[in-house]
């Protein structure tokens, strides 16, 4: 009797359809696929993929002397056997593709990978692949672990000599290297045992090569402020000692975007806390949280600069931004002031310096920004018209102008509530219950004052009224006794703001607007007026 063929028609189909899918799938999937499987991957997908081969072909094998497989149980026979192989090596694919972790071993192939999507403009799957594996190329570029520290004890050490790490692996020892053959083959072998251990310098010069080249993208890190925001606050310390760039062109991604979850937690901050003006942080907002549970993340990543810079640039080059603000005001007070890049910044300082403020940091975090804030408002304020004096906020830019005041303003006010009669409270004070940040709002309101009291964009109405919140603050301040420093302070720099000059007639201006205050204000204010007299008479 004729045995029966092999029957390896369902085997052919099978790798026909791998080999069609694997033909139309584009070169960006295949590598990425790549990078899902390691050594050990790989293994087990060939064993699998024989021993479904080795059901094909039992009769060649059993021919040749191999065992069989022996009887079948439980009800399978070879063909239920070689689909549930099938189906248990696809199960592995994808439960690995989902579980990849970047390594030394397959950087080279996440470097191809990330260039080829960075080049073709696919941000959406870069980002996707970043989700997974930014953190761990991070962790490669500046490896601190223990196999690293064990790994930097095994390489050798090489005084006097300079030693150059090729890509592909070589090392090239430079001018005053001993030229002995053993020599070099004994700090070659210390070299490969080392890099066995541990990730090698050529890996975390290649990772961070890697990562720089991404996040110095400008379109790819505004995707993901936009997409993934919270994946780059996760990062976000490490990344900028990668990028130095990076959290700058992150903040400037937000607020060029109303639909940014920048917008949306900074809203849902405007509640208050425990004491004073201090503003709640809710759970759900985590990006706020990042930089000001902990002020010092905030002083350390430099984050003011970051949202200041960013502030002034869209006042000073958003031209579709600069006719808003001079628009009416409409709703902008109650509504509209949540989709400003301009109020989103001030919002964003009056939240992070307040909890410097009530954290005690010894650390102003750059509140100076304010009189900047409103120096560029008022440069890009429209002339005044006759019916502004007949409104509070004739424009959403003097509704800004009022804000910036007010946050000032309230930074020296929270000094009320995080003191007690009897403090002893001195200027430079940097230790104990100390209200540095006070200090330094004393003094910055004072420039921001001058600006607006001598733009001749500014409505005379408003800069009465932004006048009196300042003025309504240092009255505050001269009735308890204990703040006395820093109502002097205050007083100091209204009059004369940092940077003042003798020569403008600031002072006849403030003069004025002081006089046409309320009358029970001015009276509180007896040595104010008294210190705005002796000025003037000085300047004369």
């Amino acid at each position: 009797m004729i045995p029966a063929g092999i029957d390896t028609s369902a085997l052919l189909t099978m790798l026909g359809l791998i080999a069609a899918v694997w033909a139309v799938v584009p070169s960006t999937a295949r590598l990425s696929f790549r990078l899902s499987l390691n050594w050990f991957d790989w293994l087990v997908i060939w064993a699998a993929l024989l021993i479904i081969h080795g059901f094909f072909f039992e009769p060649v094998l059993t021919t040749l002397g191999f065992p069989t497989f022996g009887p079948w149980l439980w009800g399978f026979d070879k063909s239920t056997t070689q689909y549930l192989l099938f189906l248990l090596l696809a199960a592995f694919v994808y439960w690995r593709s989902r579980r990849t972790r970047l390594t030394r071993w397959n950087l080279g192939l996440f470097d191809n990978l990330t260039t080829s999507l960075l080049h073709a403009g696919k941000h959406e799957e870069l980002a996707d692949l970043l989700q997974r594996h930014l953190a761990s190329a991070l962790d490669l570029a500046a490896s601190k672990s223990v196999r690293s520290h064990l790994a930097n004890a095994i390489r050798p050490p090489r005084p006097g000599f300079q030693v150059v790490f090729q890509d592909d692996g070589s090392i090239t020892l430079g001018a005053g290297a001993p030229t002995s053959w053993l020599f070099r083959k004994w700090f070659s072998f210390r070299e490969w045992l080392a890099d066995l251990v541990g990730p090698s310098q050529r890996v975390q010069r290649r990772a961070a090569s890697v990562v720089k080249r991404l996040l110095s993208s400008r379109r790819l890190v505004g995707h993901l402020a936009i997409a993934r925001p919270y994946l780059c606050m996760e990062v976000m310390e490490r990344a900028t000692r990668v990028e130095e760039g990076f959290q700058d062109e992150f903040f400037d991604a937000l607020l060029a975007n109303e639909a940014s979850v920048f917008y949306s937690e900074l809203k849902n901050n405007d509640n208050f806390g425990k004491s004073g003006h201090r503003l709640a942080l809710p759970d759900e907002n985590r990006l706020v949280r990042f930089y000001c549970v902990d002020v010092d993340v905030a002083a350390r990543l430099g984050v003011f600069r970051s949202v200041g810079e960013a502030v002034l640039a869209r006042i000073d080059a958003d031209e579709v931004l600069e006719k808003k603000l001079n628009g009416p005001l409409l709703t902008f007070q109650y509504v509209g002031k949540y989709h400003d890049p301009v109020h989103a910044g001030i919002w964003f300082f009056r939240i992070m310096v307040l909890e410097g403020l009530h954290q005690r940091v010894a650390d102003h975090l750059w509140l100076h920004y304010m009189p900047h804030f409103a120096r560029r408002l008022v440069d890009r304020a429209r002339e005044v018209r006759p019916e502004d004096e007949n409104h509070e906020f004739p424009t959403p830019l003097a509704y800004l102008l009022y804000e910036v005041v007010d946050a000032t303003a309230v930074w020296v006010r929270d000094a009320e509530v995080l003191t007690k009669p009897g403090d002893v409270l001195l200027p430079d004070q940097r230790k104990g219950n100390h209200i540095h940040i006070s200090f330094e709002a004393a003094e910055a309101i004072g420039r921001v004052i001058q600006d607006i009291l001598m733009s001749p964009r500014v409505p005379r109405r408003l800069k009465g009224e932004l006048l009196g919140v300042a003025l309504t603050t240092l009255r505050n301040l001269e009735q308890r006794e204990h703040l006395a420093a820093l109502a002097r302070v205050m007083r100091a720099h209204l009059i004369e703001p940092y940077g003042f000059q003798k020569q403008d007639n600031y002072l006849d201006i403030l003069k004025q607007c002081f006089d046409e205050q309320d009358h029970v204000r001015r009276a509180c204010l007896e040595r104010f007026s008294e210190e705005l007299d002796a000025a003037r008479g000085a300047a004369l």
